[in-house]
Parts: C-alpha cells; structure tokens; sequence
C-alpha cells in the first residue's frame, strides 16, 4: 500500500474511532433502572486496572461514565437487551425466607401450567432440599414426599411431558440418581441410578430433547455427592449422558477430554442446539489452580469457566463442539435459552444474556440484588435463576425476586 492512500486509511480508522461512543449512558431513555455501555467497552476502556477479585463494573478506569453503571439492576451493551424488559422493569422482591435458609440457590424449572418454579436449596450440613415457589401468590412450600421416596440433595432440573425431573446428588449410603415427580401427586421415583451397576459422581442438571417424535434425556455428572453431601468416590469418569427411555439405552455423549467437569445444561426451542457448562476447580478464572502446600499456585490448564454449543442431530446425538462464552468472573452455572435462541446464564457479575452467536447482550446485576460483599465474597453468589413466560424470576439464596419482561419470551421450556 503507497504512503497516500494508508494515511488515509489511518485518518478514516481514527476518525470512526473518534466518533464511536465509548460512554456510559447512567439512564435509558424508556427505563432508568438500565444502564447502557457500549459493547465496545467489554474489550477495550481508557487506562484501565481491572481485578477477577471483583465485577468488570468495578474495573477502574478513565473511560467517562462507566462508573456510573455500578449499581444499576440492568446493565446493557446491546438494544436488543434493553428490548426485553418492560417499561421500567425493576427488582420486585417477592419472598424473603424468615429464618434466613438458602432455599433459592439451585434448579429454577418453570412449571409453565401450574405457574410454579421449583428450586433447591444450598446444602446446609450435607444436605439440601426442594421447594415450591407458587406464582400466584408468591408463597413457598416444601416438596410434599407422599411415598416415602424423597429427593435427596437435589440440583438442577427440567419439565417435560407432566413431569419434573431432579438430579439428585444422593449420600454416602443412597446412590446419586435421577428423580421423576409428578407435580400433581408428588409421586417419585427413580429412573436411573448407576451405569452397569457404578455409582455416578453426582448429577448436576438435565434437560430433555425432542425432534421427530422421540426424546431423549441428557444430564451432566460430576463429583458433587462426594464433596457436598459426604458421597462415596465417583466410580465413573465425568461425564454428560444421554438417556432413551423408548429404547432404554443410557449412553455418554460427552466425556473429559470435551468437558472437562460439566455443569448447566439446556437445549434450543427445537432441539438443534445443546448448551453446556464447564466448571474449573478450584473457581478461579482462567485455568484450573492448585494449591501446593508452600502456597505456590501451579496452573493446569485444564478446565476453564466455558459454556460450549452442541449441534444436535435427528437422532439426539451431540457434535461439532464450539465454545461458545467464558464467564468473566467464577462459573456459569445457571443456564437457560429462551425461544429467540438467546442464552441466560447465573455467573457471580449477574444474569448474564448471550446472542444465538454468542455476543453478550448485557445482564442483570448481582451488584444490584445481592451488594458488593456478597457478590465479592463469592460465598452465596448469584448463579441460578429462572424464565417464567413474561417473568424473570431470580434465586438469590435466602430471597426471590422478580423482573418483568416486555413479552413472553420462553412458552413451554424449563
């Protein structure tokens, strides 16, 4: 290129630069709890100083306005995020358990016909447990145990066909499993428990597939029973399965050397797209560190806080693997889709939604719910949630909260 026409080129460059707003805007036009920031903001600010010990809206630096957006309860890099809340959309708290339990901290299945999310606590003492949030009045109750077969230690879960399925990471003595609950008895059983009579580590979540007329169940394991609930060691590898109850065929999909300890799990509105989350250990960003006994940190590079896509083909089997996001700071655990192929995921900064592509939209700030010495501490963050029709429905450990949404963005899905 001759020295001309690259000056020019040069000057264009600096001129779009110059004229692209790298601002915070501290109040949307139609909704003052939003606080928009250019998406452009996410990978480049003026002389910055940022800390994984604290929230990218925490990071200092000179960029005008950014500060501003700190506690705001929306923070926006995108106008299709601002496009999903209604006018003057804010945080409704709903219920606050009296004794200060952590019954919201897991799970968020929408019962779209009941109007109820199901949800499970924190483990407290090696033990955790379901509750039942009713939408109509915002009341919660315990899941009733009518046949003596209770849900141990649950985790995630996902509604299909008239039914609730549970992971449940069981203890030293009743294995982890698979639970079925019919939301209308409270009737349980278990339908899977072991792979050629091995233990799992510990489901995680599930989620439930469907093309042509058939549906599978997928569900991630990993070594939860040992380290929460006093488990036995894991007999098999992590891993994310994929169970037919027609054919009854349980079969690993996804093994270590894809996912290295998988997590969230869900699928798109017509089940051509598998999402799941990856979840290093100890919760560090980046690549999984251990700590030797001078206190030196060595770094393994073996896991790092990902959600990957799945393309899913007609007979339910998961392939061409991409990553899809990494969470800024601790792990993407939470995890839905809505209908537009839109991304929710509970991570220690907030509800954060991703494009079909993978571009962050914006989030709901755990600054906002939960303040900066819990969201900081990362003792009881922010990581589940869930998409109830026209309503975002928020677990934020002891309490629940509501956001109201423009429309109904999910119509049957967990």
């Amino acid at each position: 290129m001759s020295a001309a026409p690259r000056k020019v080129l040069l000057w264009t460059m600096a001129l779009v630069a110059a004229s692209t707003p790298r601002f915070a805007t501290a109040l949307d036009s139609n909704n003052s709890n939003i606080c928009n920031l250019s998406s452009i903001s996410t990978y480049q600010l003026d002389s910055f100083n940022g800390n994984v010990s604290q929230s990218f809206l925490q990071t200092k630096t000179s960029t005008r306005g950014f500060t501003q957006c700190e506690n705001a309860t929306l923070i926006s890099y995108d106008q299709e995020f601002n496009s999903l809340f209604a006018p003057n959309a804010s945080l409704n708290l709903i219920y606050a358990d009296p004794s200060g339990d952590p019954i919201a901290d897991e799970m968020g299945i929408w019962l779209w016909d009941r109007n109820q999310v199901w949800m499970a606590s924190a483990s407290e003492n090696n033990v955790s447990h379901v509750s039942i949030l009713d939408l109509s009045n915002n009341t919660v109750k315990p899941l009733p145990v009518p046949n003596g077969i209770e849900v141990l230690n649950p985790n995630g879960g996902g509604y299909h066909n008239g039914k609730v399925y549970i992971a449940g990471d069981g203890n030293y003595t009743v294995p982890p499993c698979i639970y079925e609950v019919d939301p209308v008895t409270y009737q349980t059983e278990v339908v899977i428990n072991s792979y050629f009579g091995l233990r799992f580590g510990g489901p995680n979540d599930v989620t439930w597939a469907s093309r042509g007329g058939k549906s599978w169940l997928f569900f991630t394991d990993d070594p939860l029973s040992e380290v929460y609930n006093n488990g036995q060691i894991p007999q098999v590898p992590d891993a994310t399965w994929r169970w037919d109850p027609l054919e009854n065929t349980l079969l690993p999909v996804i093994d270590r050397t894809d996912i290295l300890v998988p997590n969230g799990i869900r699928v798109n509105k017509n089940s051509t797209k598998l999402y799941v989350t990856d979840t290093p250990d100890p919760l560090v960003y980046g690549a999984a560190a251990v700590q030797t006994a001078s206190g030196q940190s060595i770094y393994a590079a073996t896991s790092s806080s990902a959600i990957y896509s799945f393309d899913l083909d007609e007979s339910g089997f998961p392939s061409s693997r991409r990553l899809f996001g990494i969470a800024e700071r601790g792990i993407a655990d939470g995890l839905h889709v809505d209908d537009a192929g839109r991304v929710w995921t509970g991570e220690q900064d907030g509800i954060v939604v991703r494009s079909p592509s993978g571009k962050v939209l914006g989030m709901v700030n755990a600054l906002a719910i939960e303040g900066e010495d819990v969201v900081n501490s990362g003792t009881s963050p922010l990581q589940n949630f869930a998409l109830a029709g026209d309503l975002l429905v928020v677990l934020a450990f002891n309490k629940i909260y509501t956001v109201q949404l423009s429309s109904q963005i999910v119509s049957d899905m967990t």
